[in-house]
This record gives C-alpha cells, sequence and structure tokens, in this order.
C-alpha cells in the first residue's frame, strides 16, 4: 500500500482549514481533498508526525494512516481494518519489553474500554526513552461531531459505538489515565479550532 502524502500545511492552507473547518466537518476525505482541504482525519495525524521517532507502533491504528505516513511504522487494532498490519487486542500487544521508540493512540482511547490496561501496555513496549502520543477530543466535541462524521467514519459505519466506550476524555480524565499508567504528561496542544488535544507524554521510573 503507498505512502499516503501528508505534507506540513502551509500558513495558507492552516488558515483555510481554519475558515472553512464547520464545512470541513460535514465532507468525506476524499471530497476534502478535491476541494484543497486537509481531510480531518489528516490533521491529527499531522499532528503527531512531527514528534514520531525511530521505530513506531499505531495502537487502535483504523486504517493505518499514521503508521504509513511514518513509513517506519506498524499498525494494530481489534478491528480488521483494511491496511493494519496486525490484529490484536490493545490490552495484550503481542510484543517485547522495550521494542517501539514512539507509541500513538490518534482519536481511540475513548473507544478502548480497558484504557488504563492499554496504556500500561504501551508503556511495556516503549524503550526507556520513548514517547507517547495521544489525540483527544472532550465528551462535548463528540456529542456532536460523531453524528455528522457517522457516514464517514469507519469505526462506526463498520461496528457502531458500544455503550461501554465514551463520547470524549477531557484533559483531566486523560492526564489522570497517564499518571496511573506509569506516564508523564510533557506536551499539551490543542488544535482545529481548540476542539482537539494533542498529548504527549514520557516513561516514569
Amino acid at each position: 500500500m503507498p505512502v499516503p502524502l501528508i505534507p506540513q500545511a502551509s500558513f495558507f492552507q492552516r488558515v483555510v482549514d481554519h475558515i472553512l473547518f464547520p464545512l470541513n466537518v460535514w465532507l468525506s476525505e476524499e471530497t476534502s481533498s478535491r476541494l484543497g482541504l486537509t481531510p480531518l482525519d489528516h490533521e491529527r495525524v499531522r499532528m503527531a508526525l512531527p514528534y514520531c521517532r525511530g521505530r513506531l507502533l499505531d495502537v487502535a491504528c483504523g486504517t493505518n494512516l499514521l503508521a504509513r505516513a511514518c513509513g517506519n511504522g506498524f499498525g494494530v487494532d481489534i478491528h480488521s481494518y483494511p491496511g493494519i498490519d496486525a490484529r490484536c487486542d490493545s490490552a495484550h500487544l503481542p510484543f517485547r519489553d522495550a521494542t517501539f521508540d514512539t507509541v500513538a493512540i490518534l482519536a481511540s482511547l475513548n473507544h478502548i474500554v480497558r484504557r488504563k490496561e492499554t496504556l500500561i501496555e504501551c508503556r511495556r513496549v516503549l524503550n526507556p526513552r520513548g514517547r507517547l502520543l495521544v489525540t483527544m477530543i472532550p465528551a462535548w466535541v463528540g456529542i456532536f461531531s460523531h453524528p455528522i462524521r457517522k457516514r464517514h467514519d469507519p469505526d462506526q459505519l463498520d461496528r457502531g459505538i458500544a455503550h461501554e466506550e465514551d463520547w470524549g476524555l477531557s484533559t483531566a480524565e486523560v492526564r489522570s489515565l497517564l499518571a496511573a499508567s506509569g506516564f508523564r504528561l510533557t506536551l499539551h496542544r490543542r488544535f482545529l479550532w481548540w476542539l482537539n488535544n494533542f498529548y504527549m507524554a514520557e516513561k516514569v521510573g
């Protein structure tokens, strides 16, 4: 499968994407690209890419966009989406300790029921100087965005959203989960009209 081109956006592109974000929410990846906009799924990948280093593991990778864009990545998911490298339970990752330099969980921590167990597994497979990357919307954003994005979201189209999942997670909830799983938050940035959050964390101890 070819590596998708996700270049860093120019200042002009960022302005256009920002202004037309309310329209872009309603569009598919193909339509957004055709109109010269950055697809929403690409926004979080673009946010995470500059922080990826070394060997990458993308947990709950969906269509595996980040791993393919990174060029040195491996994507796993519990569901058999096209393009994943392996199917597995995120709470039982089939890798040895300290295998990866970067582990990412983009737009999916709220869909993982066993979150703490998954984060502990992410910590295990990270090398001592590794980093964890997470993007996550707060619940109030998910409540209105998931119904809008439903027709373009493979997660919802293929399997729906189970009652054990959440619409999103607050910054306080993410911080608490990271701390309880042996991580220290080192960077927090907001993007997409401050509606989405990017977190970077490192292992404690």
